[in-house]
């Protein structure tokens, strides 16, 4: 019954690289994708702020029902499906999609026994070069040694990319070892943290952040975290890159 199946994506800007300054949407949206208030806000987030490129975690979906982002391609890659609804993380953009890799967790979590997904997708921004996106959801009720592990599996799957990188999400590190580990697999790829002026209404789990954007290659010149209302349990994150 949770086991997921294939990705769901649809793809209408096959013709289109990635402009040289863009923007990005990072947001864990706990299951509220459904939800009139979470569809008012989010729009209301896009006209203001125009986003390239949206990284959601926790997304849900009506298998019956197309979803409705408005002048976006999008993929999901799922992590539970029911009978009336998958769940994942969504990768949505106005700009090719050159290629697309969905990692479920080796191990899974407890109580449902389910599993994490991360979504790596690669982006044309010049005739020979590509940009590459993770939209990461780390694995949560484990050991540290396995949350450590299921880091390695993703760098493994990406660290032979050369050139510019984003890696972003819901890493669940609410510890001081996750956060550790987190460190080196952020050193080894030489990714920078993007940070905010005020951090406020940043995700925050025992005085630990556990929602971040990391890059590469590229030239920060934005970054703000948003207060959803409560709509989330998270806030969520935007930052604005040169590339």
């Amino acid at each position: 019954m949770f086991k997921p199946q294939n990705l769901i994506k649809s793809l209408q800007h096959q013709d289109i690289k990635l402009q040289n300054e863009f923007s990005i949407l990072c947001w864990n949206v706990a299951k509220l994708t459904l939800k009139s208030s979470y569809k008012n806000f989010i729009d209301l987030l896009i006209k203001n702020y125009d986003f390239d490129i949206l990284l959601l975690q926790e997304v849900k979906k009506s298998i019956s029902i197309e979803f409705d982002l408005s002048n976006y391609s999008y993929i999901l890659s799922p992590n539970i499906q029911t009978k009336r609804h998958v769940f994942g993380v969504l990768s949505a953009f106005k700009t090719s999609c050159e290629s697309e890799l969905s990692l479920l967790t080796k191990k899974q979590e407890l109580k449902y026994a389910t599993h994490k997904v991360s979504l790596i997708t690669h982006h044309k921004v010049s005739n020979d070069k590509t940009i590459l996106m993770v939209n990461l959801h780390a694995i949560n009720f484990v050991n540290n040694s396995d949350f450590r592990n299921e880091l390695n599996y993703i760098y493994t799957a990406i660290k032979s990319h050369e050139g510019a990188m984003i890696v972003a999400g819901d890493f669940n590190t609410w510890n001081l070892k996750r956060v550790q580990f987190l460190k080196e697999f952020t050193e080894a790829l030489s990714l920078k943290k993007v940070e905010f002026e005020d951090d406020k209404n940043l995700k925050k789990i025992f005085s630990n952040s556990i929602d971040y954007i990391f890059y590469r290659d590229l030239e920060l010149t934005y970054s703000e975290v948003i207060n959803s209302k409560n709509i989330s349990d998270h806030n969520p994150i935007i930052a604005k890159f040169r590339y």
